[in-house]
């Protein structure tokens, strides 16, 4: 299991990454550990998407449909090591957050 020091020793992720990571945890713990489905290629051509995924802070989980050339849909599921991450830093990015977590718009 990765240790708090592990990831402080990792780095912070950039501000958006942490938006979307952050965004990516509370919905996941709020649907009681449901994964968010995208579209593998977008998902593929995000290098903020694709850095989390580097650093095991997300997992893919891909689903293809139809024939070949068919639609993939990537089950984006937030690992431990992503929650642990967010639990770590959330009191920077909860501020930085357009609505608070009750879905209320900032003033």
């Amino acid at each position: 299991m990765t240790t708090d020091e592990q990831i402080l020793s990792e780095g912070r992720l950039a501000e958006s990454q942490e938006l979307v990571l952050y965004n990516l945890a509370l919905r996941q713990d709020e649907y009681g550990r449901q994964a968010t489905n995208m579209l593998l290629s977008k998902i593929e051509a995000d290098a903020g998407y694709q850095a989390m995924l580097a650093r095991e802070l997300i997992t893919l989980k891909v689903n293809k449909y139809g024939n070949a050339g068919g639609s993939a849909i990537a089950q984006v599921i937030v690992t431990s090591k992503g929650l642990r991450y967010c639990v770590l830093h959330s009191e920077e990015i909860e501020p930085r957050r357009p609505h608070n977590v009750a879905g209320v718009l900032r003033k």
